[in-house]
């Protein structure tokens, strides 16, 4: 898997900074790129990490939490995984698109979000721009693969796009050979990624007990935490 990998060391990194990340909903940052954020952190680089939706769709038909007072909590979720991890909060955006219902690159909402993430990337500009695979199968996350290739193009510097795994972990995502992988060596980061993930409440516990259909991250997910190397696409 990793190994046709090149290595992200201290120096790429820093040569990859100001970094953006994009994140679908409130965890993947953890899940799919918590090591990259931590060492990043870690090396004062101060990474910028863009929530794509509000979140409030993980727990449909609980009446204690109706949508609003979800997103709510969960944006406090990811302020305090987001602390853990090294970022401070006003370094994080949060776009509020509607969870599970994106809008597509036809919607004027797609240009509006796109264009007011670009107005407030243009504060730090980025080199680099990291987003989800844009094959996993979650419309939220081919969404944000979607916007990071609109947006990429109008930033004042030129950009490397990487793609990281949240969904795709099953290796599909690494299975095409054509595209370069970069490693990074993150096992130093475990314990801070996992009291991250803790931080997000609503989607690691029984928090909310009366939703129907309600979301849990579930074991296999969560481990992703433990990886000592994450592994990322460079996007063409």
């Amino acid at each position: 898997m990793s190994r046709r990998a090149r290595p992200l060391d201290i120096r790429s990194l820093r040569a990859l900074s100001p970094m953006l990340i994009l994140a679908p909903h409130q965890d993947d940052e953890t899940l799919g790129c918590g090591g990259l954020i931590a060492s990043a952190c870690a090396l004062g680089l101060r990474p910028r990490v863009a929530f794509l939706t509000n979140g409030a769709a993980s727990h449909p038909g609980s009446r204690a939490w109706p949508a609003g007072r979800l997103a709510r909590t969960r944006r406090r979720e990811a302020i305090a995984a987001l602390a853990v991890l090294g970022v401070p909060s006003g370094d994080a955006l949060f776009m509020d698109w509607p969870d599970a219902a994106p809008f597509g690159p036809e919607d004027p909402g797609f240009e509006e979000g796109v264009s007011g993430l670009g107005r407030w990337a243009s504060s730090f500009d980025p080199r680099s721009l990291w987003a989800t695979w844009r094959g996993e199968a979650h419309c939220d996350h081919l969404a944000a693969a979607r916007v990071a290739a609109a947006l990429a193009p109008r930033l004042p510097s030129v950009v490397i796009r990487m793609e990281y795994l949240v969904w795709g972990w099953n290796e599909e995502g690494l299975a095409d050979e054509s595209v370069p992988l970069w490693s990074l060596e993150c096992a130093s980061t475990v314990a801070v990624r996992r009291r991250a993930l803790a931080c997000h409440r609503t989607q690691t516990t029984g928090l909310i007990a009366d939703a129907p259909a309600a979301f849990r991250i579930p074991p296999e997910l969560a481990a992703l935490t433990r990886r000592p190397v994450e592994v990322f696409l460079e996007a063409a």
